[in-house]
């Protein structure tokens, strides 16, 4: 029988030297340069973790593992959700995986699941841009949407999970189960895709999405929103 996987994970490689990324990974005053609005550590085995992410998100919990440049573990408080860093020198620079390891996880939906990965592909990107340019992109994340849940299509295009309520996309008249394809000719990928052509956007500017509903493809308009929560 193969076994569910009750993880996911992202990972990408920093040009930088190995003691300077474990810095920015365990140390307050680095994760604020690329990571975090305000973290606070007791970076020991049975410590403490506490990070404000902005945009309305926290984590916290307790270090259970710490193998000293190599990796670390944050544990939720009840046992059930995990945090799994590692590090590893490579040819190009040092190799960091962030995994997320729950028993839920299986359980969720793929769209959330790929929300979790996308803002974790985000900060590992800015990580990099910080450590290997000096540039801090966070001012550029999540400022923009239309108001949809979304998961990625086999194949290219990604397909509308539900719509809020009184959102720009309900009113423009996107429905659950349409795929959307394209945004202003640009092709849409994916999930990951969708997010960062809609991103690009100014506020209240005017989109076209091209739409597949049961077999048919037509366009709809769509006027793109201040994302809903502030850094």
């Amino acid at each position: 029988m193969t076994k569910v996987r009750d993880s996911v994970k992202r990972e990408i490689i920093v040009d930088a030297p190995l003691e300077k990324v474990w810095d920015a990974l365990t140390k307050p005053e680095h994760l604020n340069r690329w990571y975090t609005k305000e973290a606070n550590m007791d970076f020991r085995v049975g410590g403490k973790g506490y990070m404000n992410h902005g945009w309305g998100a926290t984590s916290e919990g307790m270090y259970t593992e710490i193998e000293a440049m190599n990796r670390f573990v944050l544990q939720s408080f009840d046992g059930n959700f995990a945090t799994i860093t590692e590090l590893e020198e490579v040819e190009n620079g040092i190799k960091v995986s962030i995994e997320y390891r729950a028993p839920f996880i299986n359980e969720m939906d793929v769209a959330s699941k790929e929300n979790m990965l996308f803002g974790t592909g985000q900060f590992l990107a800015n990580l990099k841009a910080v450590y290997e340019s000096g540039q801090d992109n966070r001012q550029h994340f999540w400022q923009t949407w239309i108001g949809v849940t979304h998961t990625s299509m086999v194949g290219g295009g990604t397909k509308i999970v539900s719509v809020i309520e009184d959102s720009n996309a309900a009113k423009a008249g996107l429905l659950a189960g349409d795929i959307v394809n394209e945004l202003d000719g640009e092709p849409v990928l994916g999930y990951e895709s969708f997010e960062r052509l809609v991103n690009n956007k100014a506020i209240n500017q005017t989109v076209q999405l091209k739409i597949v509903r049961d077999k048919e493809e037509f366009a709809l308009t769509c006027e793109v929103a201040a994302y809903p929560v502030a850094y």
